[in-house]
């Protein structure tokens, strides 16, 4: 009976899974560093570094700066993102702000404001000289 009432034991599975949770009655100030899964589902502001994913919840309201892997939006984020993996902007979700990241997927009804770059590891030789033409042709070299 008092391990369902137990709060902790609720606490140690989380802490077991190894996540890093923000509810939505949460309101948080600082730096976050983590080898583990980041979830905001309420308010955030400062800088998260993660080498896992970071998920903004749908009423989650996010100023930061955000180094991750694969980092989803649901939310509203206002900032600066570097994925070493993928970035999504669900439906409703809100990104103001620039991204790096190997992808960049957003759906119908989400909202992109900013810059997107998507870095490659080994940049086409072809393509390189191709823009390089393109440039001397247009005179902006």
């Amino acid at each position: 009976m008092w391990q369902e009432r137990n709060p902790l034991g609720n606490a140690k599975q989380a802490a077991d899974r190894g996540e890093v949770v923000f509810s939505e009655a949460t309101n948080f100030t600082g730096t976050i560093r983590s080898d583990s899964p980041v979830y905001i589902f309420g308010q955030f502001e400062g800088d998260i570094d993660t080498t896992a994913s970071v998920v903004i919840g749908k009423n989650a309201r996010v100023v930061a700066t955000i180094r991750a892997h694969d980092i989803g939006v649901a939310g509203a984020f206002v900032g600066t993102i570097t994925a070493s993996g993928h970035v999504e902007i669900y439906a409703g979700g809100r990104l103001y702000g620039d991204v790096s990241a190997s992808g960049l997927k957003i759906e119908d009804g989400a909202v992109f404001s900013g810059q997107s770059v998507m870095p490659q590891k080994n940049d086409d030789p072809f393509l390189l000289a191709a823009s390089h033409q393109l440039r001397l042709v247009e005179g902006v070299a």
